[in-house]
């Protein structure tokens, strides 16, 4: 069956951290939301609830899927990343103005547990998005885009249902729908960050995306992101000599479930050099979606 593209409206509930790197005692946060995080989120809501194990779930949804990044929202605009002559923009927003809006910080410590008093050099702070806008205490929205298809492997099975899609394993169901419903991304979980639930879910049909550029199928079963000239990338874009592009370029490193040492974060992975999303693609170009979403360039 051919890929069905749907867009995803998230509402925040909570303080949302996306790891990103330290500075001194600061923990800073991504300002948006990468693939590889709703493909946890989702293979860590559907495993128990279908006898599985977690490893064969995610392995199963990488193939039925591919996952778009997120993007804040104040339900007017939908900030995406943009590389501009002047400077990092996110809309129409210089980056102050948008860490105005949406980006707030916590300070916490360690309390050594005898006299009840911080420990020494263990202050921190973490840096979230807000899930109120801080200028007029709205909430805050994310949205983005999923691709999914009919797929059965190993007696699991992923199906079309009416206008959305059913997975099923062992005689147990549930709805694509009923996942989405509300999930828990990002860091700090434990404290609670990280709440969000669907608000909004459509499929999107004659390539109306609200996103620059447009998607189609290739014969190869691939999905397959068309920009034009000036438009701006909103994934990481594997970085390749022969990719005429402006931006910003990082290395992307994550932590994975490592099967010898049995647990989760365990494994650090890098998958190598990728243009930032908001870099500016310079001739018109076609990207192939990677399983979390990721691009790379497609011959």
């Amino acid at each position: 069956m051919a890929w069905k593209c749907y867009q995803i409206t998230f509402k925040i509930n909570s303080p949302l951290h996306i790891g990103y790197h330290k500075v001194m005692h600061l923990y800073r946060t991504r300002y948006y939301v990468y693939g590889k995080l709703l493909w946890g989120a989702m293979t860590a809501k559907i495993a128990p609830l279908l006898d599985n194990d977690y490893q064969a779930v995610g392995e199963f949804l990488k193939e039925a899927m591919r996952f778009g990044y997120f993007y804040l929202s104040d339900s007017n605009e939908i900030y995406l990343p943009r590389y501009t002559e002047e400077g990092l923009k996110f809309g129409n927003l210089y980056l102050y103005d948008f860490e105005k809006k949406f980006i707030s910080s916590i300070s916490s410590t360690a309390i050594e547990p005898h006299s009840l008093t911080a420990e020494e050099g263990m202050l921190y702070e973490v840096e979230f998005i807000n899930p109120l806008i801080i200028n007029n205490i709205t909430s805050a929205k994310l949205i983005g885009f999923i691709w999914l298809r009919e797929f059965n492997k190993e007696g699991m099975q992923l199906k079309s249902d009416s206008d959305s899609f059913l997975f099923e394993f062992n005689n147990k169901s549930i709805g694509l729908k009923k996942v989405l419903e509300r999930l828990q991304i990002g860091g700090e979980r434990r404290c609670g960050f990280g709440l969000i639930e669907c608000e909004d879910f459509k499929e999107v049909k004659n390539n109306n995306m609200s996103f620059p550029g447009a998607w189609e199928e290739d014969k190869k079963d691939e999905v397959i992101i068309k920009l034009s000239v000036g438009d701006y990338v909103w994934a990481h874009t594997l970085y390749s000599t022969n990719l005429k592009i402006k931006g910003d370029v990082e290395p992307l490193v994550g932590r994975e479930w490592d099967k010898d040492q049995r647990g989760a974060g365990r494994r650090l992975t890098g998958s190598g050099l990728y243009w930032c999303p908001g870099s500016k693609v310079l001739q018109e170009t076609k990207f192939k979606a990677g399983m979390y979403g990721t691009w790379e360039k497609f011959c």
